[in-house]
């Protein structure tokens, strides 16, 4: 059964609910990123992992620093697919899980990531993103939230080929692991009834589950692995080909969208942008 979760209580604080819904997305979001049993590799995918024992410890390392693969597969995005089992709203959706090296530390990327003020440096096609509403905004103090970044936050992007805007309205939950080995962002649409009579002349997407999975490397302070789950509904796209651009997009966001931006701040770029056709990620 789907119910509606209130985040704030209409007089600038958060409802009580809030921080044990945002706790249960976060836990949800990490076990969905870790659980093998979800996911199926693609073709090129399974090849490497069946012949690149590091890769395969490393693609679903639950804990600790990691360590990097053997250089030549330093520069490879692995992709999976999946479904949601629980039969609930947007199971009918497919889900895409992506993981591969990014050449920003671990922090770094983090931090790009929460703030709404830096999305076109690496997002092309976005028009911006805003923060709608600051729940909990510290990381390094303990809150309701525990030590995150809780907000609401609206983003608008043009896709090519489409007349319409494509529009997220989104909470976003950023927080260090247990382990204080990287960081779990995780981010889940919601519905805010005042703005949306703002949305009558764009096109409205959801992000059901968004899953950055940001982890350390060992010895390797200006790179770290990233671990993206992608499971957005948008009527902007065709059911018979929302896993073929879904699978896209995820390889994109890591080897083409960051790359570029890690390369401005004067870090090694390793990964071939060239190699992948250019397709928009909706996750930003």
């Amino acid at each position: 059964m789907e119910q509606w979760v209130a985040l704030d209580d209409g007089a600038g604080s958060h409802a009580p609910i809030a921080p044990f819904a945002v706790a249960a997305l976060a836990r949800f979001g990490l076990a969905t990123a870790c659980d093998q049993a979800m996911w199926k590799a693609e073709y090129k995918t399974d090849r490497l992992l069946k012949a690149s024992p590091s890769w395969k410890a490393l693609a679903w390392q639950e804990h600790g620093l990691v360590s990097l693969p053997c250089e030549k597969e330093q520069n490879d995005v692995l992709v999976w697919s999946g479904t949601f089992m629980h039969g609930l709203y947007g199971s009918d959706l497919p889900a895409v899980r992506a993981a591969g090296i990014v050449n920003m530390s671990a922090k770094d990327l983090c931090e790009l990531l929460i703030d709404s003020t830096r999305v076109k440096e690496y997002n092309k096609l976005s028009l911006g993103r805003s923060d709608l509403m600051v729940l909990q905004g510290n990381m390094e103090e303990d809150g309701p939230f525990g030590k995150s970044i809780t907000k609401v936050v609206r983003s608008e992007s043009k896709p090519p080929l489409v007349r319409k805007t494509m529009q997220l309205v989104s909470v976003l939950h950023a927080t260090e692991l247990a382990d204080q080995s990287g960081y779990l962002l995780v981010t889940r649409a919601v519905t805010e009834p005042s703005e949306l009579d703002s949305f009558d002349a764009g096109l409205r997407s959801e992000i059901l589950m968004g899953v950055n999975v940001i982890r350390k490397i060992e010895g390797e302070e200006n790179r770290c692995l990233m671990i993206n789950v992608n499971h957005i509904r948008s009527p902007m796209v065709p059911m018979m080909i929302a896993r073929k651009i879904g699978l896209t997009a995820a390889v994109n966001f890591i080897a083409q969208d960051l790359p570029p931006f890690a390369q401005e701040n004067n870090r090694p770029v390793g990964n071939d942008a060239n190699f992948w056709e250019d397709m928009y990620s909706t996750l930003t």
